[in-house]
């Protein structure tokens, strides 16, 4: 992991913030966060405190096992990390992002959550990974529709300030804040955010923040939404793509997203030209003809529906050829590698899995306003269960088991239970947690040595690469469509393999759910 410089007055614990006396709660919620990113969830809560990130690793040691290096070369992750913090030690922060980095571990800052300062820093390590050559570590960082991600400069509590100067001197203290804020700088640059807010950034005050809240805080941050179609959005096709378009010209320009109503045309143009394969295009005109600078923004004409993949440009005029040449594209790709410009690595420049949805949102507009049913969706999404015999503040029902066990984790829709030396995670939750865990599960690096599949049930077990032992089955209450997906898994690589797999047999044969049970011989 990188090491940090730090100005000799951190080091004797002068810290950028006021300190809480009580550091983050982490947890391990589920071991499924969403369909599209089907790996454990762990939440993060509270202040950042100095010591998190070893914890949060030590955490990941513990119930996640994930060779970062052999993640499928269409990308994937090891965990999801859900953040609720209002800050804290900047440090710790970096050293946060640095570790998912580390360990292609997303980030989310989930609806009517908030992540600020510190937090906001390890948000930005979100990344996933892609064994293909060329891609590597790629940004996964998203927030979702109300939610608040937030940004400040570090600075000295007021509170603190006349006992730092009193006891350091002001040059010493005025130069400690210039190294921290220079180290901001360098660390957002690295973190891909756009130059063009970090002087806004560096200039707030204690009070201030810049919070990602609208289109344009997305593009500027480079955060992303959350994976759905992109009619949860925005319904109008011709504006979703003019406001991609504002995209590409701020991209093309280095400049923030124009606001200016000249800035673009208003009115779609259909069939304005070809380009070089011959395709007709349709968007918006930008500027008089002009076969060598940019002219029009468009796409090809049956892509105007944006269903599926879209190849949107800056083109030029038709020149001796009589084609409109791109000259700066974005690929939005929901089920591939979405793109905006060339070269640069991965983590360095526009570059997701999955579909660049925020880029077609209104970019002056706050987010939450631009969503109608998203919220619905993307519980969905998560495997949320929906039934009003099941108030949203009450607990899902739970299989039950007449062994002792004990609960060291609950919440709404998963309990993590301990039993002997073995983990076992149940998770309640719609008929998509079903269906995704019968046909992925497999999918992981595991040895199998059960494979037993039903129409409405399924039992998998083996040993990971370490020789821990699994076994994972689902109960499903087939008249309320509700899952409860079971796995339970060994803490550790047991001395007596056999001895193991007898008690996770004899844990998941005890579980009955709705009235079903496993057939246990």
């Amino acid at each position: 992991m990188r090491q940090f410089v730090r100005h000799a007055m951190i080091l004797i614990g002068l810290a950028l913030l006021p300190a809480p006396a009580w550091a983050a709660d982490m947890w391990l919620v589920s071991n499924h966060f969403s369909v599209q990113r089907f790996v454990p969830h762990i939440h993060y809560a509270g202040p950042v405190m100095e010591g998190d990130a070893e914890a949060l690793a030590s955490l990941f040691d513990e119930v996640v096992e994930c060779d970062v290096a052999r993640l499928p070369k269409e990308g994937g992750n090891c965990a999801v990390l859900t953040l609720s913090s209002p800050g804290g030690n900047y440090i710790e922060g970096l050293k946060l992002a640095l570790l998912l980095r580390e360990r292609a571990v997303a980030t989310v800052v989930e609806a009517y959550s908030s992540c600020y300062s510190a937090c906001a820093f390890a948000f930005l390590g979100g990344s996933g990974f892609s064994s293909q050559d060329g891609i590597g570590p790629y940004s996964d960082r998203m927030v979702e529709p109300r939610a608040t991600l937030g940004f400040h400069a570090p600075y000295f509590a007021s509170e603190d300030l006349d006992t730092l100067v009193a006891d350091f001197g002001m040059d010493a203290v005025l130069g400690a804040s210039r190294n921290d804020i220079a180290l901001m700088v360098e660390q957002l640059v690295d973190w891909n955010v756009d130059a063009s807010i970090l002087s806004y950034i560096a200039s707030m005050g204690p009070d201030e923040s810049y919070d990602v809240k609208t289109g344009e805080d997305y593009y500027l941050s480079r955060s992303h939404l959350p994976p759905s179609p992109l009619g949860q959005w925005i319904n109008d096709n011709s504006e979703a793509i003019r406001n991609a378009c504002l995209r590409l010209l701020a991209h093309h320009r280095s400049a923030y997203i124009d606001s200016s109503p000249e800035v673009i045309s208003e009115t779609f143009l259909t069939d304005f030209a070809a380009n070089e394969a011959g395709q007709m295009l349709s968007g918006f005109r930008i500027g008089p003809d002009n076969p060598l600078g940019v002219t029009f923004c468009g796409l090809p004409t049956e892509k105007s529906g944006l269903m599926g993949d879209v190849d949107l440009s800056l083109y030029t005029a038709p020149g001796v050829s009589g084609a409109a040449r791109p000259m700066l594209s974005l690929f939005h790709r929901p089920d591939g590698w979405s793109s905006l410009g060339a070269g640069g690595a991965a983590d360095r420049r526009h570059f997701k899995k999955g579909g660049f949805n925020e880029m077609f949102t209104q970019p002056f507009m706050a987010m939450g306003d631009q969503s109608t049913d998203t919220l619905t969706y993307l519980g969905y999404e998560k495997f949320a269960y929906y039934n009003p015999d099941f108030p949203s503040d009450s607990g899902l029902p739970r299989p039950q088991s007449d062994l002792a066990m004990s609960v060291a984790v609950s919440t709404r829709a998963a309990d993590t239970i301990d039993y002997e030396d073995h983990r076992i995670v149940v998770q309640m939750g719609n008929q998509l947690l079903f269906d995704q865990a019968r046909d992925v599960l497999l999918l992981r690096n595991v040895d199998t040595n059960l494979n037993s599949v039903t129409a409405d049930g399924f039992v998998y077990g083996g040993t990971y690469p370490s020789g821990r032992p699994f076994l994972w089955f689902s109960l499903y209450a087939a008249d309320k469509r509700l899952v409860a997906l079971v796995e339970i898994e060994a803490k550790s690589v047991p001395a007596d393999l056999n001895r193991a797999v007898a008690e996770q047999y004899e844990a998941a044969c005890s579980f009955s759910f709705e009235g079903h049970t496993l057939l246990c011989q």
